[in-house]
């Protein structure tokens, strides 16, 4: 992964996080809560395989 697409990652955390911390609705911030809990998990998910040195998730072999 290029440091251009980590970044973006990121970005697209903060993004989804800010929206929760904005939202008045609650389902909403709880959906938005839920969203960012699973970009954190993929995101971390990447970071190991790539620590492993393993071929990306959902590379074709």
């Amino acid at each position: 992964m290029t440091d251009s697409e980590w970044k973006e990652r990121w970005h697209d955390v903060e993004r989804f996080r800010l929206m929760a911390l904005e939202t008045t609705d609650p389902v909403a911030a709880a959906l938005l809560r839920d969203i960012v809990l699973d970009l954190e998990a993929e995101l971390n998910e990447l970071v190991d395989v790539e620590a492993q040195g393993l071929p990306s998730l959902g590379a074709v072999a």
